[in-house]
């Protein structure tokens, strides 16, 4: 850390902002990967710290980006990020996890899809749950794994825990959530 000419503390060596500069390091699964402009992409990613963020991932789509490969939906990558005056800016990214069965497979990769987007929809931006973020790790591992036989009966035990951990714990299925969500088809 260094003092910048405002006499505050930064991670970076020339500072020119008026407040804190930190970095937030955390792991996370990419949900979704929006395209902004030619290069620049904003990714939608569940952290295991910060819950749901939208992070600005400049020059992602070039060939010779350091992010390119690292934040592909359905990937469980640790990254670093900081929070500026236009939100969270992705500065660093390393892949951890790609699930290569569940890509490969169309009924796995559904379900995975399926899974991401009921979190994408249905949690805040800003609300960490450590109850969300161990189940959608744990069931896109689960998804991964040679010996899982039954996709439908996992994607239904998904909903009943992500309803749980939402806080609708004797809900019957996902229309208390209110629009309809397009069910898991296997």
């Amino acid at each position: 850390m260094t003092a910048n000419n405002y006499g505050l503390a930064c991670g970076k060596t020339s500072c020119k902002l008026s407040f804190i500069c930190m970095i937030h390091t955390t792991q996370a699964i990419v949900l979704k990967k929006i395209p902004a402009g030619e290069a620049d992409a904003v990714v939608v990613l569940y952290t295991s710290d910060f819950g749901k963020i939208r992070a600005y991932a400049q020059g992602v789509k070039k060939e010779s980006a350091k992010l390119k490969g690292h934040v592909e939906p359905l990937s469980l990558s640790a990254i670093q990020f900081v929070i500026g005056a236009a939100g969270e800016r992705l500065t660093y990214a390393q892949l951890l996890q790609s699930w290569p069965r569940t890509r490969d497979e169309f009924n796995r990769l559904s379900a995975a899809v399926y899974m991401m987007e009921l979190v994408d929809r249905h949690c805040l931006v800003g609300q960490p749950d450590m109850s969300i973020w161990e189940l959608l790790v744990t069931n896109l591992a689960m998804l991964n794994h040679e010996s899982t036989r039954d996709i439908s009966h996992m994607t239904n035990e998904f909903e009943k825990d992500f309803l749980h951990a939402l806080g609708y714990g004797n809900a019957k299925d996902m229309s208390v959530l209110g629009e309809p969500v397009q069910t898991y088809v296997h």
